[in-house]
């Protein structure tokens, strides 16, 4: 109600002021007044008298009190929260001091607008009358007038703070009546004042005009309720029974307070016209409160309405409906219906028909305004409150029921609004019908009753609510279409029908109860309606919609009347109906007629419907008579099979079976169907359904009504599926499987007939011994498909699935695969319909069978499937017995099986993934044995025999069916485990390494050794392996191997026990198997097994489960079972996959592996296991007293994997027993090695030597760290000085034995050291270096020298050879085949050992690198050796002989590259078997000095190779098998001098950009020509990759080959770019090939790399986040500005990942925009995208363009140089430079200003002043200036140098070129020099170029004479 919404009325608010009875509970607000304590009156005063405050009062108080005449409502709100706290502290005889000033205040903020001010003012006075208490007294008169107006606050708050407020004043009730009491001349005076208030009068011009009007209505709307509320309270209740004569002193003064209030209410309405002028006020919230008041004034002053106030208020109020505000028809029907009953003779004082009833009619037509809730309920009340002397007649009820009618607007009704007016209509109804004699005049009562049922119950209300239009009907009753078709489009809403029909029943219950004459009429009047709807069929368009309105209307009958056992229903409509219209429904046959009929026989059942003699006492009689009805009329019609009406009929079928007679009744259907059966074999009608279908029908309404206890007419007989079994069910449902031919509707009567669709289905209407017939023939027909397989597995799984069956499979007769199909088809299709009714037979064979097959039907599908039906049938036509027909199969019937089986498999899936877990934890442990039994066995099968796919295909296919089935399955821990043990058991391939045994009741594992292996054996092992290890991958590692759930929360006290150190169903044997395997096709060990290991490795102490032990034990078992190879070929400083892939033992290499794993990854290995497994270890190295020499030769591959980790432990913990066992044997093995040393190598056994040196060596690892940049050797552990003392005894020792040797080698014809002894002194060299570098002497020192650097010469020469050779086979080829075979043969003969040799050397001579660099210990004698001049002289040499081998090896892949790429890729592999060696020798290329570069690069130049080698480092940078540190090398070379002058631009000689004068003279010849014929070039193996084109890259994948090798091209473009002076001629003209040949679209491929977000083009758009790879490529783009190299960037590209290329490409991106803005501009103007374009340019203002806008002024201040003529400034912050030319008198100021998005943007050139210069010469150096510095390719700096020279020629009198009106070109800067013969004009010859290529003409711009 506008702002009075939640305010309670005036009545509520009297209601809660009557005091309670005594001992009430007192209410809130004035409810519950107890005591009689009264208000002492006080002196009167005059409120608008001076205010004299005395002298004392506070000043604070006084301050805040001025602050509340302020207009600003929040000055107000301070001021008055400030004085609720003052007065809440100060004492009260302070704050009664300023009441009378309060008081003023007071009234004037109840009337302010704002409602804070004023909630907060009735605050604070409930602190003042809290503080004053009793001194509020002398004041209480002048402040009870507002305080009782704010109380009907339209505000909530406000007006519960203003009661909050009086209640502090007056806690108990009866003190606040005796205070209202004691001031109600003063109120009623201050509510006057009030009403009299003007608009204007109400606060200063000022305020605007709303304010005003809405404090207007609110003051005059608050006044009339508290008016009103006070006359309910003091006259309503507490003075009403007052004595006037009465004795009694209280009786007296309550006397006179009534008539104090009688006179002054009485006043009130005299003053104020009956306060018919604001009764006509536009307010709705002041017209509803006028109406309350006047309510009150009509109950409590009734004497003020005199005749002449009734003639006036009479039409007003009785005319009141004209009221179209909801919100005042609560109070106005209030005033109207107290008005009417209080003076009935106020209707004779207006014109009834004109003021009252016609305003009254328009407000029902209205649907009351919208008031329907409020209105409708009391229509009946005034009915009743008009007088009969008003002289209504019956007229008027008709109008009335009309009005009311034409007023529902149901389109529109809501829920409450639809339940208020059929309610209302029901009571006005049967109101008017009891009432009807006030209405009847001179006619019957009864004939206007039924008129009343006939016009208005059944011609309106019943046609409506039957969907038919009003007055849709003719005095014959008959419906027209077209009134049909009125209603066709009507939407009803439900709630509406709902709530009529029940108003018709409830209207038709009371006249059967009250006017039961009425009965008779009213139902013939419905029925002929019913009749006619019937009888008129389907020509009514809304037919179904009319009987379903039919339908509902009888089932509610039935809730409300008929349950409760009322008759007339059945006798007055439900028999009437069914004897006039049976015929007719069944000739019309439709579905909605025989569901109403149904309806009918379910409520009122079959006999009292049907049998007009029926008796109701004697049911036995009607028996017979009643089937002659079931079996004659009612069976055949049912059956008929129809197919719209047959469902319908089922249904009333059902509703005709009675108890009496349900096994009669029942035995006549089936034996009906088993007729029609036979019948229907010859009748095949389209729209005719057959029998098994009615059956079907049947049974689901049977099994759905037995299920839902909804067989109401069978209560002893039927409620049970046992009642529903016959005989001819049974083999009708056998018969079916019998049929090759059966269709669905067979498979869904036995659906139907077996039940069991859900597990809550137990309804089965089969025996259980056809039941079991049913399984059996399900699980032939399933496993039929097997029979047909082309797979062997297949096959197999048939035989698991039938045991009983013959052993030779015999294929069906002809076209037998598709009947196959079919009958498994339909036996999937029965099962899916019934498996719950068929899992809960007692057969547990069969069930688990048919479940199996399922899972292995759609495996061998999907198997097909994958072969793309490759595998032919006729493939095993010698493994099945094919009759003739089945050859003939074409590749049409495998297109066919093709598409059964998707079809079949696709089924299947879905069925099986439907099943939830409970249905297979519930299913019996033998049948899910079963079950797992043959799966697991038709795995195993599947893997061993699949040859036709693929290894890693068949394991990633086999693997996903386990996982499938497992996560279909749900099985718990004991069943998973006993799948696996089944699925890994020991076979004829499976294991060949490893086998499980048990030893003292605990799962362990035995070698087996040199089982007997064929390439079969082999290979259906390796399958095996890598479907077991896919199966790991998929399931994990604590399922597969430990035995444990990999998830430990899963694990259950019955499921699993961990507290043992191995799992009784840990399989480690398994683990070792595949370690062993290590390689298969598709994966290896090292990929997958070990990092699962790890992983588990990780958690292993808090399983308390450990399998590690047992492993390291079995392997290391097995490789003291088998040969070792050599130590010292197995490169334990670098170790890595690839070194531990070399080991052949695969025992060993196993164990080396598992060691290296779980010795790297965070030291995994406990202490406790690494101590035993060392002793066992030891305790094999000697058996006896001999030694064990296959476990000597494994010792030094365990000590080089476990030496690291032990030494990281001995810094942790030095009193480890471990640590001490190990350096206890390390010096034992030190004195074997020694002793083993003699003097004389001849006497050495060299087999002895070899073994204890190679143990100490893996004693001491080295790492090489700092990869290819720069390489440093670091010693692995921290030794003793005892080790250190031993370690340069064996050095010295073995000098000795080596210079013996080399003295005997050089006196003798053979050798006298072994090349194994060799290679390990080498290594021992490098060792000494790590360790011991500061012990050694000048003597060592010129050992180690030695021997690196003749290791070093032995490579070089190896690689030159190989060189030499690869030049010779492609100069001297005859065939690419013979070749292809001389390469391979040429790289085939490289020497292992030499270069192995190399690699310790190089490792060596790295330390020493190392060593030289130090700056500490500068006065070490060691360090001054080995920087002396010998050493630096040899250092050098050696560093130039390593770049000669690189430029060799990569002069190798360019010759062989040029004859052919698979020549390339056989070089380039050959490097890869080397992999440390290269990663050494690249490191140090890095480092070579500028002199030692040009020294090799001139050798190979001398050399005569076919390449040069430029080409080589092209070569090893693009590299088909590329080797990243060997390609960071080359491009690092291709760089740095000399090799950088020859690597871009072709044919260019070494030095021929040292010489400045060359260069020019080049320069200024090559401007003569057009730059189509300038002879510059890149490099073929550049400009091929530049020019790459963009279309096909774009369509790569962003880590390609050939998008890599591009990316690397331009990055190495760039930097040269980047490199070359400004000035360079050669610069020049590259940045002219890449404007004329190069597309701009790479930056496409480069913004594949950086995704951005699509953002729309806003300039307000903040910039947007970036995604992750954007961000790098981000960070990229900006330091490569900066820094202005892409060396970083191309470091970090290996190995190449999405995020390395987004690197790299930001960086492109940088260094493209630094160096080629002009490039980057012409492609981002080229965008399409709006979208894109904004995503750049934000990424580019963001990232890009403020590094560069600052090194763009940089340069520009730093490089640009002023003279007398020219100057440049800068303001960075406006992105402006200015350029200042000068020339005597005549001068130019030029302003260039950069966008924020720098360089996509133009930039913008403006003249801002010009001096002596003409406007056309001015514009010209305009544009000249503007085309500078748009077409320059590269620094704004550059541009302004270029466009001062052009105009410093121009003022020499050099003429501009015609065509660009420059002098100096903007791209090349030539001058123009081709002059035209006539006219003498000269051209740059790139403009008369472009002239001439566009024109196509070859004429003089200028004269158009012939050029």
């Amino acid at each position: 109600m506008g702002k009075q919404k939640n305010r309670a009325s005036s009545s509520g608010l009297a209601a809660s002021l009557v005091p309670h009875a005594q001992g009430a509970a007192p209410t809130v607000g004035f409810g519950g007044y107890h005591g009689a304590a009264r208000v002492e009156p006080a002196s009167p005063s005059d409120p608008d008298a001076p205010i004299r405050l005395t002298p004392d009062v506070d000043s604070e108080v006084l301050q805040h009190l001025k602050r509340l005449g302020r207009k600003d409502p929040t000055t107000k709100l301070k001021a008055l929260s400030a004085l609720s706290i003052l007065f809440a502290q100060k004492p009260g005889e302070e704050v009664v001091q300023i009441v009378l000033q309060w008081t003023f205040e007071y009234k004037r903020l109840l009337l302010d607008y704002n409602r804070e001010v004023r909630r907060a003012t009735h605050e604070a006075m409930s602190s003042l009358v809290t503080a004053v208490k009793k001194g509020i007294a002398p004041h209480l008169k002048s402040l009870m007038g507002p305080w009782w107006f704010s109380q009907f606050d339209p505000a909530p708050e406000v007006a519960q703070a203003a009661r909050r407020s009086f209640e502090a004043a007056f806690p108990q009730s009866e003190r606040r009546l005796d205070a209202l009491m004691l001031c109600v001349k003063e109120t009623f005076l201050y509510l006057n004042e009030n009403l009299k208030l003007t608009t204007q009068a109400l606060s200063d011009k000022a305020t605007p005009t709303d304010e005003l009007e809405d404090m207007h209505r609110r003051v005059i709307s608050s006044s009339l309720l508290a008016m009103a509320t006070l006359i309910d309270i003091l006259l309503g209740v507490k003075l009403q029974n007052c004595d006037v004569d009465s004795t009694n002193s209280e009786n007296r003064s309550l006397s006179k307070v009534r008539s104090t209030t009688l006179n002054s209410a009485e006043a009130a309405f005299y003053m104020h016209k009956y306060f018919l002028d604001v009764l006509k006020s536009e307010s709705a919230v002041v017209r509803s409160a006028t109406y309350s008041l006047l309510s009150s004034y009509i109950k409590h002053v009734p004497h003020v309405f005199g005749e002449e106030t009734m003639k006036i208020l009479s039409p007003t109020l009785l005319g009141a409906f004209h009221e179209k505000d909801a919100s005042c028809h609560s109070s106005m029907w209030d005033t109207i219906l107290v008005f009417s009953k209080r003076f009935p003779e106020a209707w004779s004082y207006c014109n009834i028909n004109k003021v009252v009833l016609s305003r009254f009619w328009h407000f029902l037509r209205n649907g009351c305004y919208g008031s329907k809730q409020v209105s409708y309920p009391l229509l009946v009340q005034f009915l009743d409150s008009i007088p009969s002397k008003a002289g209504m007649g019956q007229q008027f009820v008709f109008d009335f029921l009309h009005n009311l009618w034409d007023g529902r607007n149901h389109r529109q009704l809501s829920a409450a609004d639809s339940l208020a007016f059929c309610i209302a209509f029901k009571q006005s109804f049967l109101w008017l019908l009891e009432n009807v004699s006030r209405y009847s005049g001179g006619d019957s009562s009864d004939n206007i009753c039924i008129k009343l049922i006939i016009d208005i119950l059944a011609k309106i209300v019943w046609c409506d609510y039957l969907l038919l239009s009003d007055g849709a009907t003719t005095d014959g009753v008959q419906l027209s279409h077209k009134n049909s078709l009125s209603v066709a489009n009507t939407r009803y809403p439900t709630n509406y029908l709902q709530d009529l029909e029940k108003c018709i029943i409830e209207i038709l219950d009371v006249i059967a109860d009250t006017e039961n004459h009425l009965l008779e009429v009213t139902c013939e009047s419905l029925l002929r309606y019913c009749l006619d709807i019937i009888q008129q069929g389907e020509k009514l368009s809304k037919f179904q919609d009319h009987v379903e309105q039919l339908v509902s209307f009888f089932l509610s009958l039935d809730l409300l009347v008929v349950q409760k056992g009322k008759a007339w229903p059945l006798e007055r409509l439900a028999r009437p109906l069914v004897e006039q219209s049976l015929p007719a429904i069944k000739s019309m046959d439709t579905p909605s007629l025989v569901k109403l009929l149904s309806v009918l026989v379910e409520i009122f059942g079959p006999t009292p419907l049907f049998l007009k003699n029926f008796q109701k006492i004697d049911k036995i009689s009607d028996i017979k008579p009643y089937l002659e009805v079931f079996n004659d009329d009612f069976l055949p019609w049912c059956l008929n099979g129809k197919y719209s009406t047959c469902n319908s009929k089922i249904d009333l079928l059902l509703s005709l079976f009675q108890d009496e007679c349900f096994f009669d009744q029942w035995s006549s259907v089936i034996n009906y169907s088993k007729a029609k059966q036979k019948h229907s074999v010859d009748d095949k009608t389209s729209n005719i359904k057959d029998p098994f279908e009615l059956l079907t029908l049947l049974l689901q309404k049977v099994r759905e009504r037995i299920a839902g206890g909804k067989l109401r007419n069978l209560q002893k007989n039927g409620y049970l599926p046992e009642h529903w079994r016959h005989d001819l069910l049974d083999s009708a449902a056998v018969s079916v499987f019998c049929d090759l031919h059966a269709a669905d509707s067979h498979a869904n009567f036995l659906c139907a007939a077996l039940g069991g669709s859900d597990q809550e289905d137990h309804i089965c209407f089969l025996s259980a011994e056809t039941v079991c017939k049913v399984l059996g023939f399900i699980s032939k027909d399933l496993a039929s498909v097997l029979v047909t397989s082309t797979f062997e597995w297949a096959r197999f799984a048939y035989a698991l699935l039938l045991p009983a069956e013959p052993g030779h499979l015999k294929l069906p007769e002809e076209h037998s695969l598709s009947i196959n199909f079919e009958m498994a088809r339909f036996a999937f299709g029965v099962l899916q319909g019934s498996l719950f009714s068929l899992g809960s037979t007692e057969e547990d064979s069969l069930f688990p069978s048919i479940l199996a097959a399922l899972f292995i039907i759609e495996w061998e599908c999907s198997m097909a499937l994958t072969l793309g039906g490759k595998n032919d049938l006729e493939g095993h036509k010698d493994d099945i017995d094919v009759g003739a027909s089945m050859c003939k199969n074409s590749k049409d019937h495998l297109d066919e099986e093709m598409h059964l089986k998707a079809s079949l498999a696709e089924s299947i899936q879905a069925f099986l993934q439907s099943l939830s877990p409970s249905f297979w934890n519930n299913l019996p442990s033998c049948a899910l044995n079963r079950l797992v039994n043959i799966l697991a066995q038709s795995v195993k099968f599947a893997v061993f025999q699949m040859t036709e796919l693929r290894v890693d295909e068949t394991a990633v296919l086999c693997s996903e069916w386990v996982v499938d089935m497992l996560k279909l399955t749900c099985l718990d821990h004991i069943n998973l485990q006993s799948f696996f043990d089944l699925l890994l058991s020991e076979g004829e391939y499976w294991p060949l390494w490893l086998k499980p045994y048990l030893q003292n009741g605990q799962p362990s594992t035995k070698v087996q050794f040199e089982p007997t292996i064929t390439d079969e054996i082999e290979l259906r092992h390796q399958r095996f392996v890598a479907f077991v290890d896919s199966l790991i991958l998929n399931l994990g590692f604590s399922e597969v191997i430990l035995g444990i759930p990999g998830n430990l929360h899963q694990a259950t006290s019955q499921s699993i026990d961990i507290t043992s150190r191995i799992s009784s169903s840990s399989r480690a044997w398994v683990a070792g198997e595949i370690l062993c395997t290590w390689t298969w096709t598709g994966g290896s060990a090292l990929k997958t097994l070990l990092p699962s290991l790890v992983q588990y490795m990780k958690i292993e102490s808090c399983l308390e489960v450990s399998i590690v032990s047992l492993l390291f034990d079995t392997l290391l078992s097995g490789a003291l079972m088998h040969e070792s190879g050599q130590w010292m070929l197995f490169n334990a400083w670098h170790l890595s996959d690839n070194e531990i892939e070399k080991i052949q033992n695969r025992f060993l290499r196993a164990l080396v592996a598992l060691l290296f794993t779980t010795n790297t990854n965070d030291c995994i290995w406990r202490e406790s296991d690494a101590l035993v497994f060392f002793e066992q270890l030891l305790s094999n190295l000697f058996i006896g007293s001999t030694i064990n020499i296959k476990c000597l030769k494994v010792l030094p591959f365990v000590m080089s994997t476990i030496i690291k980790p032990l030494s990281e432990k001995l810094k942790l913990n030095e009193d480890s027993l471990y640590a001490d066992l190990v350096g206890q044997n390390i010096l034992s093995w030190f004195d074997k090695a020694i002793s083993c040393l003699s003097s004389s190598p001849r006497e050495v056994p060299v087999q002895d030597i070899e073994d204890w040196m190679q143990v100490v060596m893996s004693c001491f690892p080295l790492r090489i760290t700092g990869g290819a940049q720069k390489s440093v050797v670091m010693v692995e552990r921290e030794i003793s000085d005892a080790e250190r003392s031993l370690l340069l005894t064996l050095f010295q020792k073995y000098q000795i034995f080596y210079n013996s040797a080399s003295s005997s080698l050089s006196s003798t014809s053979k050798s006298a050291i072994s090349t194994t002894v060799e290679l390990l002194g080498v290594k021992l060299t490098a060792v000494m270096v790590g360790y011991c570098w500061t012990k050694l002497q000048e003597n060592d020192w010129h050992f180690v020298f030695r021997v690196v650097f003749r290791c070093i010469k032995s490579s070089v020469l190896l690689v030159e050879e190989m060189t030499d050779g690869i030049n010779d086979a492609i100069i001297n080829h005859k065939s690419s085949e013979d070749t292809l075979e001389k390469l391979k043969l040429v790289v085939s003969t490289t020497d292992e050992l030499t270069l192995s040799f190399a690699e310790s050397a190089l490792v060596t001579l790295c330390h020493l690198n190392h060593l030289g660099n130090l700056q500490e210990a500068e006065n070490s004698q060691s360090l001054q050796l080995i920087r002396s001049g010998e050493y630096a002289e040899s250092n050098d040499k050696m560093v130039e002989s390593i770049l000669r081998l690189f430029l060799a090896s990569g002069v190798s892949e360019a010759i062989a590259n040029y004859f052919s790429e698979e020549a390339s890729s056989v070089v380039a592999s050959s490097r890869h078997a080397y992999l440390h060696f290269w990663e050494l020798v690249a490191s140090f290329i890095n480092n070579a000095s500028p002199e030692i570069r040009k020294s090799a690069l001139e050798s190979m130049e001398l050399w005569g190779l076919t390449k040069g080698s430029v080409s080589g480092l092209y070569s090893i940078l693009f590299s088909s098998k590329p080797i990243f540190h060997l390609q960071l090398a080359a491009f690092s070379l291709l760089l740095s001098d000399p090799f950088c002058q020859l690597s871009l631009v072709k044919d260019c000689s070494l030095g021929e950009n040292c010489s400045s004068a060359q260069q020019s003279d080049i320069s200024q010849s090559a401007k003569l020509v057009p730059d189509s014929d300038k002879t510059l070039y890149l490099r073929d193996e550049l400009s091929s990759l530049i020019e790459f084109p963009t279309s096909e890259l774009l369509k790569t994948d962003l880590t390609a080959r050939d998008r890599v090798d591009v990316f690397i091209a331009w990055a190495l473009l760039l930097s040269h770019l980047q490199l070359l002076p400004s000035s360079s001629s050669t610069r020049e003209n590259v940045l002219q090939y890449i404007q004329d040949k190069i597309s701009p679209s790479i930056l496409d491929c480069i913004f594949q790399h950086i995704p951005l977000k699509i953002a729309a083009p806003s300039g307000k758009k903040k910039d947007a986040v970036l995604m992750p790879e954007a961000e790098v490529a981000a960070k990229a783009s900006k330091n490569a500005i900066v820094t202005c190299s892409l060396l970083p960037y191309v470091e970090s590209l290996w190995p190449v990942g999405t995020w390395q290329m987004a690197s790299l490409a930001g960086s492109l991106y940088g260094m493209m925009i630094r160096l080629l803005p002009s490039f980057v501009r012409t492609w981002f103007t080229t965008l399409r995208d709006r979208s894109l374009s904004f995503s750049i340019e934000s990424f580019t203002r963001q990232w890009c363009s403020p590094p560069l806008l600052l090194d763009e002024f940089s340069q520009v201040k730093d490089s640009v140089y002023a003279d007398e003529n020219f100057s440049v400034s800068v303001n960075r912050s406006a992105y402006e430079i200015v350029a200042t030319y000068k020339k005597e008198e005549t001068g130019i100021d030029l302003v260039i200003r950069l966008p924020n998005c720098y360089p996509l943007r133009h930039v913008d050139v403006e003249c801002t002043r010009s001096l002596g210069i003409s406007e056309v010469k001015c514009r010209k150096w305009l544009l000249s200036l503007t085309s500078f510095v748009r077409n320059q390719n590269g620094a704004i700096a550059e541009a302004i140098r270029t466009w001062k020279s052009n105009f410093d020629k121009e003022f020499e009198g050099v003429e501009e070129c015609p065509i660009c009106y420059s002098i100096l070109h903007t791209s090349n800067h030539s001058l123009p020099r081709l002059a035209c013969k006539t006219c003498r004009h000269k051209f740059h010859g790139a403009c008369l170029y472009k002239w001439f290529s566009t024109s196509n003409k070859s004429t003089c711009p200028l004269c158009q004479t012939p050029f």
